[in-house]
């Protein structure tokens, strides 16, 4: 099905659209505003001027689906866990809340996000800025789970799979990540923000992998494998994979020259800015900024095309691998457009590029952002 490109609706939801003023002064009603990219499966993402605070809202998180899901019962639904471990488990809902618990606040975002703003164009799901949010995500960890089926050394990956179904001859989407990273951060999260799981966003429970691109979250989770080797098929040998070395806008390559899609690239967004300001008299600038690094150390805006930078505050909400609140109070020296570009740099000294490197499937678009301001005299 061709994709309706920013095209408003109300996402899962039978009301009434909003003009974008009435959702702004009203939270109940901007939770059910999005941008619908296609008719099959649903896949939504946020206007970027309603990402304003530091926990994006359920009804305001992008959505992402291959196609339309078959979402489990959560009364009948297990969770098996097999492979290289010396007890295989099979878990209820129950039996995973009775584990102990672990809590993480950090950035989910589609691989994919960006897409549409790559030159040449790239086919895939059409994104612009929006399939991006920070959540609170509680559940088990996974390091817990494998400890507890005794996970063996020989595995060095953990296959993943979704109850959902794929039509016709479709490959499955079925995914594997290496053991070391699950280990290390990964979680099983059946809640998130405060409130268990909508079924859009993986009930009754999906895999958390924070700093890392959200190929990775798998949703619906059914069946957990450890194993020595990676995942075979369609989305490990071919899909979700980017350039070892990338070439210039419209070169393309097999899939032995590139390497899967992991961690996230340092990026940043304005989500408000003024349409009119005044020679000088100062206006506020504000938006998000993160890294799969883990950390942001600066967030820089520029108003003459990047030959001057000033930082901008950096907001004391703060956890590894959840985005970075930041404001500016920008004053315009002079009357006419102005450009105002933003661009992060996380805690490795990785700064956000002016450009963003092209990549046939159209991965981890990072460039920087800008937005025009008239300044009136």
């Amino acid at each position: 099905m061709p994709v309706v490109d920013r095209r408003r609706f109300l996402a899962l939801s039978a009301a009434a659209s909003f003009a974008p003023a009435a959702l702004l002064a009203d939270p109940k009603a901007r939770e059910q505003y999005m941008l619908q990219m296609n008719g099959y499966a649903v896949n939504a993402e946020t206007p970027l001027e309603l990402l304003t605070d530091y926990i994006t809202p359920v009804g305001l998180f992008f959505v992402r689906s291959h196609w339309n899901p078959r979402t489990p019962d959560p009364k009948q639904w297990r969770l098996t866990v097999d492979g290289d471990v010396e007890e295989s488990l099979n878990l209820s809902l129950d039996d995973l809340r009775k584990m102990r618990v672990t809590e993480v606040t950090c950035v989910l975002q589609c691989a994919g996000n960006g897409r549409a703003l790559y030159t040449p164009s790239v086919p895939g799901v059409q994104w612009s800025y929006g399939a991006v949010g920070n959540a609170q995500w509680k559940g088990v960890a996974v390091r817990d789970l494998l400890e507890r089926a005794k996970v063996k050394s020989t595995a060095q990956h953990l296959h993943t799979f979704g109850s959902d179904d794929p039509p016709g001859n479709v490959p499955p989407f079925h995914r594997s990540i290496e053991m070391e990273k699950v280990m290390s951060d990964a979680i099983l999260a059946y809640e998130m923000n405060g409130k268990p799981l909508a079924a859009m966003h993986g009930a009754p429970l999906r895999l958390v992998v924070p700093g890392w691109c959200g190929d990775h979250w798998m949703k619906w989770l059914v069946r957990l494998s450890a194993q020595p080797q990676p995942q075979k098929g369609f989305y490990m040998d071919t899909g979700y994979r980017y350039p070892l070395k990338p070439g210039e806008p419209g070169v393309t390559f097999k899939p032995e020259e590139m390497k899967p899609v992991t961690e996230l690239a340092v990026k940043s967004n304005i989500t408000t800015a003024p349409k009119h300001a005044k020679a000088g008299a100062a206006s506020t600038i504000s938006g998000f900024a993160f890294s799969g690094s883990p950390d942001i150390a600066k967030v820089e805006i520029s108003d003459d095309d990047g030959a001057t930078w000033r930082s901008a505050d950096l907001d004391a909400r703060h956890s590894p691998w959840a985005w970075r609140r930041w404001s500016h109070r920008w004053t315009p020296r002079s009357a006419g457009k102005a450009r105002l570009f933003v661009r992060a740099t996380d805690d490795r000294g990785q700064t956000q590029p002016r450009e963003s490197v092209w990549n046939q499937s159209g991965y981890l678009y990072n460039g920087w952002h800008s937005v025009d301001v008239e300044v009136r005299a």
